[in-house]
């Protein structure tokens, strides 16, 4: 089981659900939790469905929408106004829950700007390299390995720049490849790439 068949498996999984049963969710657990780098990837997936899970909880519910969800067909009142706002309140709680998962089809659509935020804070403290060596050519075929972008052409700038390592992230459920190389002062120029499908707005 690789690391993109781990992130796949535990991404379904929801707190609070019980996957005592599941062995391959059981088997992706284990795994990853001996894996730094997955750890902290699972460890930050569970943080943002709990805070997601808390912003829905906050929204208020209509009065008496339980009420109306559960009464017996018979008990409901045949008139085309009580029909819609049935089927209001029962679409709404659906889009509650495909929101919760946050990885549904209405997932709102990733902006350049969420892109660039996510990685800048990222490389706030400096990132842990999951392959540190000097030749692009290793870089390229570890990241086409782990699934991550790999075939990319390098910026002119950074050609004649000599590579330190690299490592893959995750953003929206997209895999990104970070690169890192250092420059002529010693410090280090980050490069990321992302498929162009994970920004459709671009």
């Amino acid at each position: 089981m690789d690391k993109k068949d781990i992130r796949s498996i535990l991404s379904a999984y929801r707190s609070g659900e019980s996957h005592a049963d599941d062995v391959r969710f059981e088997e992706a657990r284990k795994e990853a939790e001996a894996d730094p780098e997955l750890s902290q990837w699972w460890r930050e997936e569970k943080e943002l469905d709990l805070i997601i899970a808390r912003k829905l909880q906050e929204v208020p519910v209509a009065a008496g929408l339980k009420e109306r969800l559960l009464r017996p067909p018979e008990a409901v009142v045949r008139s085309p106004w009580g029909r819609r706002i049935t089927l209001l309140a029962a679409a709404i709680v659906l889009l509650g829950v495909l929101f919760s998962s946050w990885r549904g089809p209405f997932q709102p659509a990733a902006s350049l700007a969420d892109f660039r935020d996510e990685m800048v804070g990222f490389i706030k403290v400096a990132p842990t390299l999951e392959l540190k060596t000097k030749q692009v050519a290793d870089i390229r075929a570890f990241l086409d390995k782990a699934g991550a972008p790999a075939r990319f052409a390098l910026p002119a700038k950074l050609e004649n720049l000599e590579p330190v390592g690299c490592r893959t992230l995750r953003f929206h459920g997209n895999d990104v490849t970070l690169v890192c190389f250092k420059r002529e002062d010693g410090k280090l120029l980050h490069l990321f790439v992302v498929n162009r499908a994970a920004l459709p707005q671009v």
